[in-house]
C-alpha cells in the first residue's frame, strides 16, 4: 500500500471521510495524523523502558545546538 497524505478543509472534510469510507478497508484505510504521533511516542515510550534509549545532558545538547545555527546562520536562501 501508499501513503497519500492530504490536507482538508474543514468544510468539506466529513464528505471526504465518508467518500473513502465508501471504499474496503482493505483498499483504503483512514489513519488520522495523531496515530501516527502515538505511534512514535510509544516506540520512543518502550525504548526508554527497556534501557535502550540514549540521552545526553543539557550540556551537550546546548553544544549541538549552538553547532548546528554556526552551520546554517549564514547560509544565504
Amino acid at each position: 500500500m501508499k501513503t497519500l497524505k492530504l490536507e482538508i478543509s474543514n468544510k468539506i472534510y466529513d464528505k471526504i471521510l465518508w467518500l473513502l469510507q465508501q471504499f474496503n478497508s482493505e483498499d483504503v484505510k483512514v489513519i488520522e495524523e495523531n496515530h501516527i504521533e502515538k505511534e512514535y511516542l510509544s516506540k520512543e515510550l518502550e525504548k526508554i523502558d527497556n534501557g535502550t534509549s540514549q540521552f545526553i545532558s543539557i550540556e551537550e545538547l546546548d553544544k549541538v545546538m549552538e553547532e548546528r545555527i554556526s552551520k546554517y546562520e549564514n547560509k544565504n536562501p
